[in-house]
């Protein structure tokens, strides 16, 4: 149980570590961003590159997929501790105290873990927080264009007997519906904040 309580204490100052480094590298580039409500907001927005995924249908998910709505993305993998169904839970909140916007809104679970997350996996994972909600995975090549594409990080520990840990950000993305990066929250994530964010970015 210590063990498990320093690993999972370890992983979460690295996730921090991470997602603060990224924002610290954006805030040095002049003219790009502004702080909103607690969050880093990309001015101009960034556009994403093509890439090619599949949702928990195993349906093409690729940048077509995030045009016309606005899109709420996190990262991460279901046999995750603790960090990952800790966020879903907070999305969960946020697309709650969205109300009547929420349709117009799309939040998206991208696993970073191809290996265990096949569609099956991710549709049992997403729908237990939220019917609505989008898990996507593929490849490493066709995840790391988008992952690189959003300064990312992950890497999968050694293997124990069949089991692993996945190290990665815990940052949230805001995509607009032009598919450019709009903003981005590094945590700690709090739905009442993240809605602000969301109803400002979106000039509600």
């Amino acid at each position: 149980m210590k063990r498990k309580t320093f690993i999972v204490t370890a992983l979460a100052a690295l996730v921090a570590l991470v997602a603060g480094s990224f924002v610290g590298r954006v805030l040095r580039e002049p003219g790009r961003v502004s702080p909103v409500a607690e969050m880093t907001v990309f001015e101009p927005a960034t556009p994403l590159p093509d890439f090619r995924l599949h949702d928990q249908s195993n349906q093409v998910f690729d940048v077509g997929r995030l045009r016309g709505m606005w899109s709420v993305l996190f990262f991460g993998y279901t046999h995750c501790p603790d960090v990952c169904p800790t966020t879903l839970m907070v999305l969960r909140d946020v697309q709650r105290i969205a109300g009547g916007q929420a349709r117009h809104i799309q939040y998206v679970f991208v696993s970073v873990d191809p290996e265990r997350d096949n569609p099956a996996t991710l549709k049992r994972y997403v729908s237990y927080f939220h019917p609505e909600f989008v898990g996507v995975t593929g490849s490493d090549p066709e995840l790391q264009r988008l992952t690189k594409a959003l300064g990312v990080y992950y890497e999968r520990g050694p293997k124990h007997g069949g089991d692993y840990e996945v190290q990665h950000s815990a940052a949230i993305f805001v995509i607009d519906p032009e598919a450019h990066l709009r903003a981005l929250f590094a945590g700690p994530h709090e739905a009442a904040r993240l809605a602000q964010g969301l109803q400002q970015l979106r000039g509600d």
